[in-house]
């Protein structure tokens, strides 16, 4: 009788230190999928953070190039409107001409001034497009920064 009391001991000692095993890999187990869930959120709050910047990186850009082509345009109807008055001036001027002479020298003055106007219009235009596209670039430029400095820190880049 002893010995089956012993043994009946050793089993239940036996199922305890297992139900005991049990729960403790359970408990880790929980545990371990509690962090990974808790980690999988932070990411995708992160991303979800990343997007949200980088679309108003989108509306940034796509703002400032609008604004840029408005000036770009405003600029161009400018400059025809100015060109299309000196060219009726100097049509005007034109047939006043006394002499061939006097009519080749006001041709002249006009086609070399039309020409220098023209050349100072491109260089504006010019000047203008690289802000234009300096600033449309920005916020792209950033967000791309931005994209490269989480690389490196999750380590995806070494």
């Amino acid at each position: 009788m002893a010995a089956a009391k012993s043994a009946a001991a050793k089993t239940t000692e036996t199922i305890e230190d297992a139900q005991a095993a049990f729960k403790q890999h359970a408990t880790a187990g929980a545990e371990a999928m509690r962090e990974n869930f808790d980690r999988s959120m932070a990411a995708m709050t992160e991303m979800t953070s990343f997007g949200r910047e980088n679309m108003e990186a989108f509306m940034a850009s796509a703002a400032a190039a609008q604004k840029g082509f408005e000036t770009l345009s405003a600029r161009a109807v400018a400059f025809s409107k100015s060109a299309m008055e000196n060219h009726v001036a100097a049509t005007k001027a034109l047939m006043g001409s006394r002499s061939v002479q006097e009519l080749v020298e006001k041709q002249s003055t006009y086609a070399k001034g039309a020409f220098d106007a023209y050349v100072s219009e491109l260089n504006s235009v010019a000047d203008l497009m690289s802000g234009l596209t300096k600033d449309a670039m920005k916020p792209l430029n950033e967000r791309m920064s931005a994209a490269g400095k989480l690389m490196r820190v999750n380590g995806a880049v070494g």
